[in-house]
C-alpha cells in the first residue's frame, strides 16, 4: 500500500521508482565496486535499495543509531537473515555460520567465529555477483567508521564479485565519511557511481496522492490534496504522511503539516544552539552569510567568522540547506519554530 509509513521491499509497492532501479541493475551489470544512493530524508532511497535487492543476492545493513561494535554485528546478522531466502546457497559451509532450519547463527567473537570482511571475502569466493547495501554509514563514529571504511577500501580493490551500495540523507557527511577526495582515506582517489534520487514532481506526486487514496477504496479529496502537493514539494516521505494521516481521520492539512514539523523539529533540536540560530536566521531570510551574521548580531551574539563559515558548512554536508535555501519547505517551517 502507498500510504504505509514502512520502507517499501518490493516493485508492486514502489511508486514512480522504474528508472532508478534499471540505474542500479546497469551498474551492478557492470560491477561497480561502490555505488552511492543519495537523496534528501524522506525521500525514499531506503525503500529503493530494498526494493532493488528483492530480486538480488544480497544484504541489505541499516546503521542508523549503531555506537558499539556488538550493535553493528548485530544489524548485519539481521540483514542476512531477511535476506536468508537469497543467501542460504552461498551462506552454506562457511565457517562461524550456522544454518538451522529457517534460521542462521554467525559466531561473530570466539572460536570458530567470522568478521564482516571475512564474510565478505568467503561470498565472493562463490563467483556469483552479492550485493550488500549499507544505509546510512556516515552516522558511524570512530573506531567504527574507520573499520568500515577499510573493509569497504579492501572490498573495493579486491573482491570483484562484490558492489557495494552506500545510501546516505546527509549528502556531504557521506562523501566525507567515504574520504574519496581525502589523502587520509584508505579510499582516496576511488570511483563511485552516483545514484541521485529526486523529489517528485507536482504531476507525479498528484498521481501518487491519488492512487494511495483510491488504494484505500477513498475517493481522493482532490482540494487536500493540492495544499499537500505544495506544502511538502514532492518529498515522498512526507505525502505518505498525509495521506496515513487523513485516512486515519485527520482532515485538516494544516494540523497535518504541523505535525510533520513538529517530528522536524525532534530531529533539529539534537542540534548545538549556534547551529540553531544560523537555520533560525537562514528560515527568517536570510539568504547571504553576511545577513546570517547580521540576524544573529542583531541579537547580541557574535560568532567569529571562521566559525560561522564552518557551521554553514556543516549544515549544508548535513543536507539541511543549501546556497541558503532549505532543501526540505517542512524543516524550514521547523527552523522558525526553534529556540536556540
Amino acid at each position: 500500500m502507498l500510504f504505509d509509513p514502512r520502507p517499501k521491499s518490493s516493485k508492486n509497492e514502489l511508486f514512480d521508482r522504474g528508472n532508478e532501479l534499471k540505474e542500479l541493475d546497469r551498474a551492478s551489470d557492470r560491477r561497480f565496486p561502490l555505488i552511492l544512493v543519495l537523496g534528501v530524508r524522506r525521500i525514499g532511497k531506503t525503500s529503493l535499495v530494498r526494493t532493488f535487492l528483492e530480486e538480488k543476492s544480497g544484504v541489505y545493513i541499516d546503521l542508523r543509531g549503531v555506537i558499539r561494535r556488538s550493535e553493528l554485528y548485530e544489524r548485519v546478522s539481521d540483514g542476512v537473515y531477511s535476506s536468508l531466502g537469497r543467501m542460504r546457497r552461498l551462506l552454506e559451509g562457511i565457517r562461524g555460520i550456522s544454518l538451522t532450519g529457517p534460521g542462521v547463527e554467525i559466531r561473530w567473537k570466539g572460536y570458530d567465529s567470522i568478521s564482516l570482511l571475512g564474510l565478505l571475502q568467503e561470498v565472493n569466493k562463490r563467483e556469483e555477483k552479492f550485493i550488500a547495501v549499507i544505509d546510512e554509514a556516515q552516522s558511524l563514529k570512530p573506531p567504527l567508521s574507520a573499520e568500515l571504511r577499510d573493509i569497504i577500501a579492501y572490498s573495493y580493490d579486491n573482491l570483484n564479485n562484490i558492489t557495494l551500495i552506500v545510501s546516505g540523507s546527509e549528502v556531504g557527511l557521506l562523501r566525507n565519511f567515504l574520504g574519496l577526495d581525502s589523502p587520509s582515506s584508505p579510499l582516496y582517489g576511488r570511483y563511485s557511481y552516483e545514484i541521485h534520487v529526486e523529489r517528485f514532481s507536482e504531476e507525479i506526486s498528484r498521481e501518487f496522492l491519488i492512487k494511495g487514496f483510491r488504494e484505500e477504496k477513498i475517493e481522493p479529496p482532490y482540494e487536500a490534496i493540492d495544499q499537500a502537493i505544495k506544502l511538502f514539494d514532492g518529498i515522498v516521505g512526507w505525502l505518505v504522511f498525509f495521506g496515513r494521516s487523513y485516512i486515519e481521520g485527520l482532515k485538516d492539512i494544516m494540523r497535518i503539516a504541523d505535525m510533520a514539523v513538529e517530528l522536524a523539529l525532534e530531529e533539529l533540536n539534537k542540534l548545538s544552539s549556534r547551529e540553531k540560530m544560523i537555520l533560525k536566521a537562514m528560515a527568517g531570510g536570510a539568504k547571504t552569510w553576511s545577513d546570517v551574521r547580521s540576524s544573529i548580531a542583531e541579537k547580541g551574539v557574535v560568532v567569529p567568522k571562521s566559525t560561522l563559515s564552518r557551521i554553514i558548512n556543516k549544515l549544508e554536508m548535513m543536507s539541511i540547506v543549501e546556497n541558503y535555501k532549505f532543501l526540505d519547505p517542512v524543516y524550514r517551517m521547523a527552523c522558525e519554530r526553534l529556540r536556540p
